[in-house]
């Protein structure tokens, strides 16, 4: 208890400047050093002998030399100052010695845009860190995220609650994908042909309605559902032979090598695009691994 009462007698900033001249030998590099005026370090000597009843340092010609005293106490003075700063500061981060394991919310869209280039750079960043993916409606995801369950999720929020920050990884469009047999010669598909054909729908909400069919139903029109299926994947190895038309993020066509017995059209109304994102909590800003992930999160799109 005694050690305790000692310690609150010292003011431990002192021992920051001590460090500083017994190391420049100076009190004007030390200022410089500190970014102090020389008065305010002087000063500081003039207690700092007081405190340890030793002159520390003194002027012999043109030079200032350590006292015994000061040289005996370089080495456990730096030390006790790294150990400070290891309690109170956090270390840098450094990916290459870095064991946890990061969760991940994906849709298997964004497994396969985002997971190619992430992995390549954690296999070669940081070999220790492992890697499990969930997947999830989007309220439950969100859920996830704001409750620490998995440290990201990638997709598309239009609004997040309080808490959440997010990075726009790109603004996606849409495109229809069909069998070429389902067109007309010209290879055309009006409006009328795309209302008429039975749709599959990619959806892990069910039959949740995506941007295609809030902007048919704006113009009071409506597009057959013949299936949904929750994973994209299995909607394109769907489509040859059939009559089915799939309308799907654009960036699905960089993900997947297509038959040449399908086709890649335009939609024929106009879809607004939507941004596809990465989020997160906002109070990770804290954490520098979580924003560590972030960053080669956002990296592996940017590849692209």
């Amino acid at each position: 208890m005694q050690n305790i009462h000692d310690l609150r007698k010292i003011d431990l900033n002192l021992l920051v400047v001590l460090d500083a001249l017994l190391r420049e030998r100076s009190v004007s590099r030390a200022a410089e050093r500190l970014a102090m005026t020389q008065p305010a370090v002087s000063h500081a000597l003039a207690r700092l002998r007081d405190l340890v009843a030793d002159p520390l340092l003194l002027r012999v010609g043109n030079e200032m030399r350590l006292t015994a005293r000061a040289r005996a106490m370089l080495g456990p003075l730096a030390e006790a100052l790294d150990r400070v700063r290891d309690v109170v500061l956090p270390a840098p981060f450094a990916p290459a010695r870095c064991t946890r394991t990061f969760r991940l919310a994906m849709s298997d869209y964004g497994c396969a845009l985002v997971l190619p280039a992430l992995l390549r750079d954690l296999r070669t960043l940081a070999p220790s860190v492992d890697l499990f993916v969930v997947k999830g409606a989007r309220l439950e995801t969100m859920r996830q995220v704001a409750e620490s369950e998995v440290d990201g999720a990638t997709g598309v929020f239009p609004m997040l609650p309080e808490g959440l920050a997010h990075d726009v990884l790109f603004e996606e469009r849409f495109v229809v994908i069909t069998d070429r047999r389902n067109l007309a010669q010209d290879g055309h598909l009006d409006l009328e042909q795309y209302l008429r054909a039975p749709h599959v729908h990619v959806s892990t909400e069910g039959l949740h309605h995506s941007h295609v069919d809030l902007a048919l139903g704006a113009q009071g029109l409506q597009r057959r559902l013949a299936l949904v299926v929750p994973y994209w994947m299995t909607a394109l190895d769907l489509l040859p032979g059939t009559d089915l038309l799939l309308t799907v993020s654009a960036r699905v066509l960089q993900a997947a090598a297509l038959p040449e017995t399908l086709a890649v059209l335009q939609p024929p109304l106009a879809v607004p695009t939507f941004e596809f994102v990465y989020i997160w909590r906002a109070d990770a800003v804290s954490d520098p691994e979580a924003m560590w992930l972030r960053e080669r999160v956002c990296a592996a799109i940017a590849v692209q």
